[in-house]
């Protein structure tokens, strides 16, 4: 079996990049175009798992730790729909940090988790993400600038990440980065842009 390295991930979201993504090209070119759709499932109170589905499949990333302004990631795969109604109430459940439901179904299809179980919940969220994800290489490290629609608004945002913190920390860098911009996760930038969570002054 093999094993996924949890990786350190800084990531930046923003209506305009231009300097960021103008150093990038600098220094690094394009090496991959992808086009993506995912569904983000979302509550206000949990801030250490990162749960979507993408192309039928759902998998969560959970918050290992976060070193000097690093966050460290470690992903897990829940399964392909339809997911058993055990595996919902056991796994998804408890990764967004709120209480299952009683389940009418023994399985369900992506289709009607959404519309039986998530959009009849109030404590729960649903962000609908579109991404045009351009990769380049900085320092090592896995580095993208995206362009996203969330639930229609739009964005970009700019990811570095590697197994080793310091070589995500020499990529900020060579970048230009500064130590104060904010590592925003996509949970937190989903709730902020759907009014789940607070804006920051940078953002008003």
């Amino acid at each position: 079996m093999k094993t996924t390295i949890p990786r350190f991930e800084f990531r930046i979201f923003g209506q305009n990049l231009d300097a960021y993504e103008s150093k990038l090209k600098e220094i690094s070119k394009v090496e991959k175009t992808r086009q993506m759709t995912s569904i983000y499932l979302l509550t206000a109170g949990n801030t250490t798992n990162n749960i979507k589905i993408r192309e039928g499949i759902m998998d969560i990333k959970e918050l290992e730790q976060v070193q000097n302004g690093l966050e460290q990631w470690s992903p897990f795969l829940v399964g392909e729909f339809p997911l058993k109604a055990d595996i919902i109430r056991t796994v998804v459940f408890p990764a967004m940090g709120i209480e299952s439901p009683v389940f009418e179904r023994d399985e369900y299809t992506l289709k009607q988790l959404l519309q039986d179980v998530i959009c009849k919940d109030p404590d729960l969220a649903v962000a609908y993400v579109k991404k045009t994800r351009y990769a380049y290489t900085v320092s090592k490290c896995i580095t993208e600038i995206a362009e996203v629609t969330i639930n229609g608004a739009y964005m970009k945002t700019l990811c570095i990440e590697h197994e080793d913190p310091e070589r995500v920390l020499k990529a900020k860098k060579k970048l230009g980065i500064g130590e104060d911009v904010e590592n925003v996760n996509y949970p937190l930038a989903l709730k902020r842009v759907m009014g789940l969570a607070e804006l920051p002054e940078t953002w008003k």
